[in-house]
């Protein structure tokens, strides 16, 4: 069965910014759908469908890792900082050239999940992720690739040949963007209430959308908004 725990959130604004307060109260938590599913409806993926996902002999895979590294967390132990390298490099990161932006793998690495997708492991415990809504199995977090295009942006902002002039407008542009990425996720964020059904168990409802999900979908959307600010 699935752990669920949520603890109840509160929007936090700070100098007129939304401040990514999920990022302790969260870390080392398993942000899934608790379905009722049964073992047999949910499969991992295919083998061949993520690389990293096949151990070679002494080798932990990448799916393996980040099982272990959830639960090394919940017990207050840190990755290795040889692991760490080792993950930046499988997102692409160059941990030698972009040191300074390591901090992408351990984003990734506590990255919440969208409230379509729940949390699995495998009989190897290697852990992968079910679409709800697909019925799709994958190997890879469904916002690894959003921690992917993070770097790529970042390291393309600064191998870019641009005059200081045009590095400023830019940088207004981006700021432009990201004070209105904020302004809608402020008010996405502010349509979705939390409530408990007959059970005790929490729920969250869009009031615009008129739906309800199990998983609260607001840490997924703050992770995003700090990504892109970070960026």
């Amino acid at each position: 069965s699935l752990k669920f725990g949520l603890c109840t959130p509160e929007l936090l604004l700070v100098g007129g910014s939304i401040w990514w307060w999920f990022k302790r109260k969260f870390v080392g938590m398993v942000f899934g759908l608790k379905l009722g599913l049964k073992k047999s409806q949910v499969h991992p993926p295919r083998e061949d469908k993520q690389e990293g996902s096949q151990s070679t002999k002494g080798a932990l895979t990448v799916n393996e890792f980040v099982a272990r590294t959830k639960r090394c967390r919940e017990k207050g132990l840190e990755p290795t900082k040889p692991e760490l390298i080792a993950y930046a490099r499988y997102l692409g990161i160059d941990p030698i050239a972009d040191g300074d932006l390591m901090w992408i793998a351990d984003e990734a690495l506590n990255a919440p999940l969208p409230s379509e997708w729940t949390e699995h492991h495998d009989s190897a415990d290697r852990v992968f992720y079910y679409n709800v809504q697909t019925h799709a199995s994958s190997w890879a977090h469904p916002l690894e690739q959003l921690h992917r295009d993070t770097y790529k942006k970042i390291v393309l902002f600064r191998s870019g040949d641009l005059s200081k002039e045009d590095q400023l407008k830019k940088l207004e542009d981006m700021q432009k963007k990201c004070e209105q990425a904020e302004h809608e996720a402020h008010k996405e964020l502010q349509l979705w209430t939390e409530h408990t059904d007959e059970q005790g168990q929490k729920f969250y409802y869009n009031s615009d959308q008129q739906r309800s999900v199990w998983t609260d979908p607001r840490p997924a959307r703050c992770h995003t908004l700090y990504l892109q600010m970070k960026a």
